[in-house]
């Protein structure tokens, strides 16, 4: 009885976290075509379902929760800065399909396993709300992720490209320069973003302010609206940006320090879920085992 329960469980528990190991892995494979735009990215899983998430958003009414206009923005702005080329209705259609999907598949394969109607509901349920949050939670997840590594590689592109522009280089030949160092992370992207912006007719100035667009940090948008203040006046940008990379660096420098601050409040979870539990089991397991023996 007992070895059928723990299978049971065991069945259960592979069916709630394999398709969401599986979910994961195709978003953080990117799928590129000639379909995508250069410098923009889709993951694999919007790509291989799209269509059927693209069905679930048509079926949304235009005047929904998942497609108004400031949850819209909202997701619009993490997708420009997570770089994934798709539409915020195609994250509500995979709010929307995953969920339904998600939680019949697993109501009807807990009903072939024999397990009660209770426990396949609630089940059916979590796995209804794992498909609803996932596709929002990853989204802002990669888009933190992202704007972590923009803020982390500024600095140092902002002091070699003014360095190259001291050694007598323009502007754009300082970021070209740049670029042919073969630096990894997203800020090379998106530099040669707005480099292929100004070869294709944009100025400067809109390059740039599209690119702080993209970015969203508030450091890079002060560096752009200075190097614009300093193009539109015809005044060397050279020092302003010697000035804005150190503006730079102490805000790295204080984002390090407000991950560290919050290290203590996120740790307090996994040692009251898994600590906490097996020091009241080391220490209460011989005072019963003890107590039992006496008799009492």
């Amino acid at each position: 009885m007992a070895t059928g329960v723990i299978g049971t469980l065991v069945m259960v528990f592979a069916c709630v976290l394999i398709p969401f190991l599986v979910a994961d892995l195709l978003t953080h494979l990117p799928a590129r075509g000639n379909d995508v735009p250069m410098g923009t990215a889709v993951p694999a899983m919007y790509r291989r379902m799209g269509g059927v998430f693209t069905w679930f958003a048509d079926r949304l009414p235009p005047d929904s929760v998942l497609l108004a206009p400031d949850r819209s923005d909202r997701i619009g702005r993490q997708l420009l800065l997570a770089n994934w080329n798709i539409k915020p209705s195609l994250v509500a259609g995979a709010q929307l399909g995953l969920a339904l999907l998600g939680g019949g598949a697993m109501l009807v394969g807990l009903f072939l396993l024999g397990v009660p109607a209770g426990w396949a509901a609630a089940l059916a349920a979590l796995a209804l709300l794992c498909g609803w949050f996932y596709p929002t939670m990853k989204l802002a997840e990669m888009a933190e992720k992202r704007q972590k590594a923009l803020i982390r590689s500024l600095p140092f592109a902002i002091d070699l490209i003014g360095s190259a522009m001291r050694a007598g280089l323009d502007f754009n030949a300082a970021i070209r320069y740049y670029l042919s160092i073969g630096m990894g992370g997203p800020l090379p992207v998106e530099f040669a973003a707005m480099v292929r912006q100004t070869e294709l007719g944009k100025s400067r100035v809109e390059a740039l302010q599209e690119m702080a667009a993209r970015v969203q940090t508030d450091s890079f948008t002060s560096f752009v609206d200075a190097v614009t203040h300093g193009i539109e006046v015809g005044a060397s940008i050279v020092e302003t940006m010697k000035m804005q990379g150190e503006e730079m660096r102490r805000e790295r420098f204080h984002l390090a320090e407000r991950q560290a601050a919050r290290a203590p409040s996120v740790m307090i979870f996994p040692t009251a879920l898994f600590l906490m539990p097996a020091v009241f089991i080391m220490v209460g397991v011989p005072v019963y085992f003890q107590v039992v023996q006496s008799g009492m």
